[in-house]
């Protein structure tokens, strides 16, 4: 009797140690990339200057800094291109702005950008900055109040 459990003890054991010999670890690798969150300011608000609202018309200021269209006044305010200041880690980001405000009757703010990239580093360690332009529509039918107005608009940033 002790000669067959000793024998099935045997058989058990080789069976464990033929399986385990075939068994193997390795430890892989993960990788990733920390990178300082975006941080994004307006350090000027852009301004359109003053528009004619008793014209149907266009009134457009570029992020580059030109004024076209036919309701755009010469006078009064002047007109500024918005800048917005990007900080995070050194590298492209992808710029956009959306929004278009039809909040007024009569008016259609339209917003705009330059380049729809940016890359944080080209001239500053650490930061970017932009500028913003926009267009707005004007129909002379509108009932919006003539005064300073504020529309809103909403710039994006992404790595």
């Amino acid at each position: 009797m002790n000669k067959k459990i000793l024998l099935s003890s045997l058989i058990a054991s080789s069976v464990l140690l033929t399986s385990q010999v075939g068994a193997s670890d390795f430890t892989g690798k993960a990788n990733f990339n920390l990178i300082t969150p975006l941080v994004i300011s307006e350090t000027t608000q852009l301004n359109l200057g003053d528009i004619d609202i008793g014209t149907t018309g266009s009134c457009g200021f570029t992020a580059a800094s030109l004024a076209t269209g036919t309701v755009c006044l010469a006078t009064g305010a002047t007109q500024v291109a918005g800048v917005f200041k990007v900080t995070g880690t050194d590298g492209v980001v992808n710029v956009s702005v959306s929004g278009a405000d039809t909040s007024l009757d009569g008016i259609t703010f339209t917003p705009s950008v330059i380049n729809a990239t940016e890359t944080i580093g080209a001239v500053t360690s650490g930061e970017v900055s932009f500028n913003v332009g926009g267009n707005v529509d004007v129909d002379a039918s509108g009932t919006v109040a003539s005064g300073v107005q504020v529309l809103d608009y909403t710039v994006s940033v992404t790595y």
